[in-house]
């Protein structure tokens, strides 16, 4: 059997309760303080059959896009706790993005390339750009053109959900704890569930590990929309510029690493 349907979560389960004194001879199934299993969307291997059906109601609704904290009364961030049938065991069931963020190479040009043209290309159509009146978006770019950037200092990163390579963001250091955000995309078909703000803490993260304090980025200054996302993930505007081969005004923003 092949699974062909991509997993945004990963769902951790974890027995916090047996009983009124923790004794597993209480629960049929030997469940015991401290158990745990991890799966994707199904039922791990040793976890109570009986309850599995509560737990694929929650699985199925995570995947949907619902926030644990308000499908159970009293749920902590990102998970909830729940009784098995007989009202046994407690299991605490936790959801986690299913993604890796990884340092890429020269290699993973082609494939990063493809990620960043389809991404932006939602953002072309969005405003009516074209090869002809757009040729300098990059959604446009050729492999060539977005290799340039490859030079010291130049840090490019890959979002990887379900072993699939589904964002990309570069960090490129100007010198003095500055640093360039750049191409911060996400595939059409994964967006609106986190990843894009994984990608962007992940970077405030790694420019202070490698002892940064700054970070600069440009952006299209008619997007509202994006700005407003920066700004809410303490981004603050710092001016415009006019680019005689662009069709739109660049905006600038930078956020800076509390002292």
């Amino acid at each position: 059997m092949k699974k062909w349907y991509p997993e945004h979560y990963k769902f951790k389960i974890t027995v916090i309760s047996v009983g009124d004194d923790g004794n597993p001879q209480h629960c049929r199934n030997g469940h015991e303080v401290g158990d745990t299993y991890e799966c994707s969307y199904g039922c791990p291997g040793g976890f109570c059959s009986k309850t599995a059906s509560r737990l694929f109601t929650i699985q199925e609704a995570v995947r949907s896009g619902g926030d644990l904290r308000l499908l159970i009364a009293g749920a902590e961030k990102h998970s909830c706790k729940i009784p098995c049938a007989d009202h046994v065991v407690t299991f605490k069931v936790e959801a986690e993005l299913n993604y890796t963020i990884e340092l890429l190479c020269k290699e993973h040009l082609p494939i990063y390339a493809d990620v960043i043209r389809k991404s932006f290309a939602t953002v072309a159509q969005d405003f009516g750009w074209t090869k002809d009146n757009a040729p300098g978006h990059v959604s446009f770019r050729t492999d060539d053109q977005l290799a340039s950037k490859q030079e010291d200092g130049y840090y490019p990163f890959g979002l990887f959900a379900d072993r699939n390579l589904v964002g990309f963001v570069s960090l490129t250091d100007m010198g003095n704890g500055l640093y360039e955000l750049s191409r911060l995309s996400v595939l059409p078909s994964w967006r609106h569930i986190g990843y894009g703000k994984k990608l962007l803490d992940f970077c405030k993260e790694k420019v202070i590990e490698l002892g940064g304090n700054k970070i600069t980025l440009d952006l299209i200054e008619e997007n509202t929309i994006l700005k407003t996302w920066y700004a809410a993930n303490g981004f603050v505007h710092t001016g415009t510029k006019k680019f005689e081969h662009l069709p739109f005004t660049t905006g600038y923003m930078e956020w800076e690493a509390a002292k």
